[in-house]
């Protein structure tokens, strides 16, 4: 397969290989919609403890973010489809188990906090693998409509889920969920199975993590322009979480918002984000474009940010979700697009692995310190100041040199070693 299977099948999208990875993502995003719907009312119905509901919550991400590194060097040393199917099982396996005894009447509380680790351990092999295949099955000119089309399938799954989650969950019981999800992910790791890619597996097998980690940071902290458009979107991303879960608590204290208000309203959000990447995966984004895109969708976020603590009208500010919401998949989809183009195949999985580490790492570090600011500041004050911390990271994303560069590459005209050294360039006038 010298042609990286023979040129992806002519600049197709919809190929057969990236079919088979989004259909299985799209069934087990469903799954897994419904699993933390009715496993977090489980344990609260079970134990009446919100903090045993958080630790759990915990559990599930702290080994995305501690071992996130380190297994992105183990995704590039081997065969990333079998990393896929492989994650896919064990999780399908675990969730079933739990589904059956939950049905059965033998589930203890413990059971759901092994499944937890073991599932977010599961995560953080899965989620690298699968960034870093995608570029290998889908031609470079279509990655912005494929991450499109990812994302547009986890927003539907999510509203979906949101919407017929609390009904399933008093019909059929918690347990059928459990069930439903662990079937799902044995459902995609079957489909995966018979995805066909040109393994870009690194042949040196013998594994330093410590050097290995050393060499993906090094990359990142080189290459000036994509490590500074990734500490801005990483301060963006610690004010966005805190700013969006003080959203919940805004609403409870304004009388035409409450609860069934912010459910709306995130309603709303959902369908913004649904709509964006419909139509960037209908649309193929020229190159020419993509920069355009990239800083006024960051332009138009940073108005509905802005915004959003200052409206006391129920309409507007759903108007304001689902622009923003809009244009947030806009960019993200963007840039992450250009994050794949810009590392070597076999550094894919620990340099993301990396940057999604500390993305992840400040999301709940963001909501921590705006849990503390609350409690001493007005929660309204406290939004405001968080988004426009915010603003001003989205003001030095867009002044990043080389950004323009960097977001129009696609490969075609200058290699990927060019790209680094013509944009470090900058930086030295």
């Amino acid at each position: 397969m010298g042609n990286t299977y023979l040129e992806i099948k002519k600049e197709k999208l919809w190929n057969k290989n990236f079919f088979l990875l989004w259909q299985g993502q799209l069934v087990s995003a469903l799954g897994d919609m419904l699993y933390i719907f009715a496993l977090e009312f489980w344990i609260l119905d079970v134990t009446g403890s919100t903090t045993i509901m958080g630790l759990l919550t915990t559990l599930t991400m702290l080994p995305r973010i501690v071992l996130g590194p380190f297994i992105g060097v183990l995704v590039d040393r081997y065969n990333k489809k079998k990393v896929i199917v492989i994650t896919d099982f064990i999780r399908g396996i675990l969730i079933t188990v739990v589904g059956i005894s939950a049905i059965i009447g033998v589930i203890e509380v413990w059971m759901a906090f092994v499944v937890a680790v073991i599932s977010g351990i599961c995560a953080a092999f899965f989620n690298p693998a699968v960034m870093a295949i995608k570029p290998d099955i889908v031609p470079k000119s279509r990655l912005v409509q494929a991450n499109s089309a990812t994302s547009l399938a986890q927003s539907g799954m999510n509203m979906i889920g949101n919407g017929i989650g609390g009904v399933l969950y008093i019909t059929l019981g918690a347990s059928y969920l459990f069930l439903f999800n662990g079937l799902s992910y044995l459902f995609s790791a079957f489909t995966e199975i018979f995805i066909s890619v040109e393994s870009t597996v690194n042949k040196n097998f013998k594994v330093d993590f410590k050097e290995e980690f050393k060499e993906g940071f090094r990359f990142v902290w080189k290459f000036k322009t994509l490590r500074n458009i990734f500490l801005c979107n990483s301060i963006l991303n610690f004010c966005f979480s805190g700013g969006m879960m003080l959203l919940k608590v805004y609403c409870t204290e304004i009388s035409f918002l409450g609860v069934k208000g912010y459910g709306y309203l995130m309603t709303v959000f959902s369908i913004g984000a649904i709509i964006s990447s419909t139509l960037l995966t209908m649309i193929k984004l020229e190159r020419k474009l993509k920069f355009k895109a990239y800083v006024c969708s960051l332009i138009i976020f940073s108005i509905t940010i802005f915004f959003l603590p200052l409206m006391k009208n129920y309409v507007l500010m759903m108007i304001i979700m689902f622009t923003m919401a809009f244009f947030n998949r806009i960019f993200n989809v963007i840039l992450d697009s250009t994050k794949m183009l810009a590392i070597p195949a076999n550094k894919r999985g620990q340099v993301l692995s990396i940057l999604r580490t500390f993305s992840m790492g400040l999301a709940p570090l963001g909501t921590l310190v705006a849990g503390i600011l609350s409690e001493f500041i007005s929660v309204k004050y406290v939004m405001m100041l968080l988004f426009t911390v915010g603003i001003l990271s989205i003001i030095t994303c867009i002044l990043v040199k080389g950004s323009k560069t960097l977001v129009e590459y696609e490969g075609q005209d200058f290699s990927l070693d060019d790209l680094i050294n013509n944009t470090n360039k900058l930086y030295d006038m």
